[in-house]
């Protein structure tokens, strides 16, 4: 049996990350596990994942750039 981590993030998503691999697995030369995969520990992390951290930072970026866009298109003739 693998064992597996889980990582809760506040945006309710969840990775699972490998910990250690069982003896058939580590013995074979691709890593390949048949068996039932087991979950260590579950760990709550206190900030969105990385992914939706990218997602509000781009459409922060976007937010911002549409309104000083929006602010300087008056003055030209």
């Amino acid at each position: 049996m693998c064992d597996y981590e889980e990582f809760i993030w506040s945006c309710e998503h969840s990775d699972f990350r490998l910990k250690s691999y069982c003896h058939k697995a580590r013995n074979n030369p691709g890593h390949a596990c048949n068996f039932v995969k087991r979950l260590r520990h579950c760990w709550d992390q206190g900030r969105p994942c990385d992914a939706c951290l990218a997602k509000q930072a781009a459409e922060a970026h976007a937010q911002m750039m549409s309104g000083w866009y929006g602010s300087n298109q008056g003055g030209r003739a």
